[in-house]
């Protein structure tokens, strides 16, 4: 169709849009199944590689936290093939309970920390970390601060001979 100059054509050219898009879905829908496929054959020839970058993940893990008291002033170290470090991840356990959530939604703005909800009625977890610990109290809430822990390789450090 080179010009579309009447309802009608307007007619055909839908028609014709929608079994371009049922072809793209169908090439698309042939393509993750040959993906999947490959993905699946590959997974022999990842196992190994997989196994060993976990072990090596919890040896490093074993040694940092054994030294832990290194990374009281510098959160971070850094290597020549990567970086291992511990940064605070601030969290707080909210309800799953639908009764539960609006109940907590009505204590927030009861207590003054309307800005803790989000427009649409769900509780912003970003603002209610940023409490103080005497206002989740006040909330029923509990804070949880975990040092998490983290590897970051270099891969560009790393010589391409190794892939």
């Amino acid at each position: 169709m080179e010009r579309v100059s009447s309802w009608n054509d307007v007619d055909i050219a839908l028609k014709e849009i929608g079994e371009c898009e049922i072809k793209i879905a169908n090439i698309e829908g042939e393509a993750t199944i040959a993906i999947n496929e490959i993905k699946e054959a590959a997974k022999p020839k990842i196992a190994p590689f997989a196994a060993k970058k976990e072990h090596l993940e919890k040896l490093v893990t074993l040694f940092c936290e054994g030294n832990k008291s290194e990374f009281a002033d510098k959160r971070s170290k850094q290597f020549n093939f990567g970086e291992v470090g511990y940064r605070l991840v601030k969290s707080v356990a909210l309800p799953r309970v639908r009764e539960k959530i609006a109940a907590l939604i009505k204590s927030i703005k009861a207590y003054g920390y309307g800005e803790c909800v989000a427009a649409e009625e769900t509780i912003n977890k970003e603002m209610i970390v940023e409490l103080e610990d005497a206002a989740l109290v006040k909330l029923g809430l509990k804070r949880t601060i975990k040092d998490s822990f983290r590897i970051v390789p270099k891969l560009e450090a790393i010589e391409p001979a190794a892939a």
